[in-house]
């Protein structure tokens, strides 16, 4: 069992932020190495909600079902994974007068023959995060997620 924390603040509104990263749809604009996101149900996002995901891991894709576990609107959302590795990740939001802190909190653990390397995938794993929210950090200060599709999350946040 693993754990990783990191953070980074983005100069934007905590409501923009929100749009993008409590949106499954956006994932493939800032989330590394996620290559294809489809809801299995229609509405909006909430506890229960299940994404199907394709996702390249160690040079291999793999497809995965990630389930919201908590989900409060603009705050936080909490979710599951099981494949390339079994994983809890909250991605949560702190407003700031210069914009907002995002942080991504996650516990995972390695099964099968990733287990005899856990300490590699800890730390490809807090790789990929750090990516991630730099990736993200890149998307909304250069102002490109105006350019994202409306999906289920900017429904719910206007």
């Amino acid at each position: 069992m693993f754990q990783i924390e990191i953070a980074t603040t983005i100069r934007k509104s905590r409501r923009d932020i929100a749009r993008v990263i409590f949106d499954p749809l956006c994932d493939t604009a800032w989330a590394h190495q996620v290559l294809d996101v489809r809801p299995l149900a229609h509405g909006p996002l909430r506890a229960g909600t299940s994404i199907a995901r394709v996702i390249r891991f160690l040079g291999r894709r793999y497809h995965d079902v990630m389930e919201v576990v908590h989900f409060v609107p603009g705050q936080y959302i909490e979710i599951v994974t099981q494949r390339p590795v079994a994983m809890r990740v909250r991605y949560s939001l702190e407003g700031i007068p210069e914009g907002a802190i995002v942080r991504v909190h996650a516990t995972g653990s390695s099964t099968g023959l990733l287990r005899l390397i856990s300490p590699v995938v800890r730390g490809l794993m807090r790789r990929r995060y750090r990516r991630s929210l730099r990736d993200l950090k890149v998307l909304m200060e250069s102002n490109q997620f105006r350019s994202l599709p409306v999906t289920l999350a900017s429904q719910l946040h206007g």
